[in-house]
């Protein structure tokens, strides 16, 4: 399992905003956060404490065994602090602002997505890692602006991207909740923070699903008696860079 987890340093001095550091966790499922605690203190210079590092979730301080990796809050896109609370400093609009993925090999997984630049790609040094032999390996990014507005650019991916069927080149462009993002065989929606959440549930990777099954797809349209009817085959992606 992998999940990315951004660590935020205690403040010191005159720092108003206390530093960070987004951290790639590869450990099985169900992992206790003291195996990783040092490790996490360990991103943002904090002392080797032998595991009994202070992390936080929001103002909660998580207990090192009964915590455990993928599961909440500790899926993929959670925001921890060091030896103290995670300061409330999201802008309005993104707090809470989440990648849905709602078609592909990874169908039903939920990012959480914090301020700055978010890289979406196959390789596993990608931001929001994709299972999906489309994709390229670093296919596109996703900003959050400090504004709170989200855009999106292609990184000269090799199957391209579009946004609601248009096409998206290096140049950002603005991505409004609802829209729909496509990349390789992979659909994305960026759902707002303000909307109402979907009951979620995680799985064994590390991610939240929505819960319950998929809605099922609607039936086709039933075709007039004798008229003759062909489907248009799509034609194969090449394969990803």
């Amino acid at each position: 399992m992998q999940i990315r987890l951004t660590v935020l340093g205690s403040r010191s001095g005159h720092q108003t905003v206390p530093a960070g550091c987004d951290v790639l966790v590869t450990a099985p499922a169900g992992t206790p956060l003291s195996a990783v605690a040092s490790g996490l203190a360990a991103t943002v210079g904090g002392p080797d404490t032998g595991g009994t590092a202070a992390l936080y979730a929001g103002e909660r301080r998580l207990d090192p065994q009964r915590h455990v990796l993928g599961e909440p809050p500790l899926v993929d896109g959670a925001v921890l602090g060091l030896h103290g609370p995670v300061p409330d400093a999201a802008p309005d609009g993104a707090e809470g602002a989440q990648l849905h993925v709602v078609a592909g090999p990874d169908a039903g997984g939920v990012h959480l997505l914090h301020p700055g630049m978010i890289r979406i790609g196959r390789s596993a040094d990608a931001d929001v890692p994709l299972d999906d032999p489309d994709v390229s390996r670093l296919h596109c990014t996703v900003t959050v602006l400090p504004d709170g507005r989200v855009a999106v650019a292609d990184l000269d991916s090799t199957n391209g991207t579009t946004l609601d069927g248009a096409e998206v080149g290096r140049r950002p462009v603005p991505l409004p909740p609802g829209a729909l993002l496509r990349i390789g065989e992979s659909t994305l929606r960026l759902a707002e923070g303000a909307a109402p959440p979907l009951p979620l549930v995680p799985d064994l990777e590390g991610h939240l699903r929505p819960a319950g099954p998929a809605p099922s797809a609607a039936p086709a349209p039933a075709q007039p008696c004798g008229t003759a009817h062909s489907a248009a085959r799509q034609a194969p992606a090449a394969p990803a860079a």
